[in-house]
């Protein structure tokens, strides 16, 4: 059973250190429940849309975080089979100039809205993007709260990151094309903290203490929160990058569409751990930049364009 935790409750430090040591958690959502069913209706149009039409709306350049990425591209390390999932990312520009977007212009690509095909889609994702980020901002402050962090020490690292929110449109598993697809195989996000709000479907899973797999599903007003690598590394371990699957139930019919944000630190940020290991234990992790960090994992579940077959 995931923990609640509550980001206004003063006296619950320990409650939330022990949520990051599960790595997944439920905090109640200040995104409008109104705006994310916008999201949505404008998005399963968008993956109804034709094939061509949905290709058009590739963005070179950006290893698949701007637009749109077709089926049996992203696959996890422990898999040889590709997942069975279409993918549509959005984000914000930043000014002309800025010293991130000119160093990273991989991790800053021109977000894509297709609204010529989708009218009104892009006003409402830009205004989804916002209200999430503002949000995650709020969870990631709670956290160094409870780490023992300066004030605003995780402020300073995701000003300005590379923030992605992601479309996922899981197809009904019965047009897979074979039984070794599924969703998405077991895996961890390479981010600070991923947002989760409520998906169209049940399947989002996270592996529990003994190899458990727990069904996982946001209700209305929550969202799941997931620890993710750079959190991991910044504690040495203390919070943990939860392992986690998106599978269809047997006998589960339809297809599934979820929204998730992906919170980010600037590029240049060195993943130096937090002092909130005893001072006895030696590194778990050697430092390493978040660009370096999510170059890596980018290579390692081919979503480099140039690790992709044509």
């Amino acid at each position: 059973m995931l923990q609640e935790i509550d980001l206004t409750a003063r006296c619950g430090h320990q409650r939330l250190r022990t949520a990051l040591r599960d790595g997944f958690f439920f905090v109640r959502n200040t995104v409008p429940e109104s705006l994310l069913d916008d999201a949505y209706q404008l998005l399963e149009a968008f993956f109804a849309l034709s094939e061509q039409d949905r290709r058009d709306c590739r963005v070179p350049g950006s290893n698949g975080q701007s637009g749109y990425t077709p089926p049996l591209v992203e696959t996890a390390e422990k898999s040889d089979a590709a997942d069975w999932k279409e993918l549509f990312h959005w984000g914000v520009c930043l000014p002309a100039g800025h010293p991130l977007a000119l160093r990273y212009p991989s991790r800053y690509p021109q977000p894509l809205m297709p609204d010529h095909l989708v009218p009104g889609i892009g006003a409402v994702l830009t205004e989804l993007h916002t209200r999430m980020l503002r949000f995650q901002h709020e969870v990631a402050a709670a956290i160094g709260d409870a780490l023992g962090a300066h004030p605003g020490y995780f402020a300073e690292m995701l000003e300005d990151g590379p923030v992605v929110n992601r479309a996922t449109w899981y197809p009904p598993m019965e047009q897979a094309p074979s039984e070794r697809h599924i969703w998405a195989v077991e895996h961890q996000d390479f981010d600070l903290i991923t947002a989760l709000p409520r998906a169209t479907a049940a399947g989002l899973q996270v592996q529990v203490e003994g190899g458990e797999w727990l069904s996982v599903d946001a209700p209305a007003g929550h969202a799941v929160m997931n620890v993710g690598m750079v959190l991991e590394r910044l504690t040495g371990g203390l919070a943990r990058a939860a392992v986690h699957r998106v599978v269809a139930a047997p006998g589960q019919r339809g297809g599934r569409l979820s929204i998730v944000q992906f919170c980010h630190p600037t590029p240049w940020t060195v993943l130096t751990p937090l002092l909130v290991q005893r001072e006895q234990e030696a590194a778990r992790f050697p430092a390493l930049t978040a660009d370096d960090l999510f170059q890596r994992t980018m290579y390692r579940i081919n979503r480099l364009e140039s690790r992709q077959v044509k």
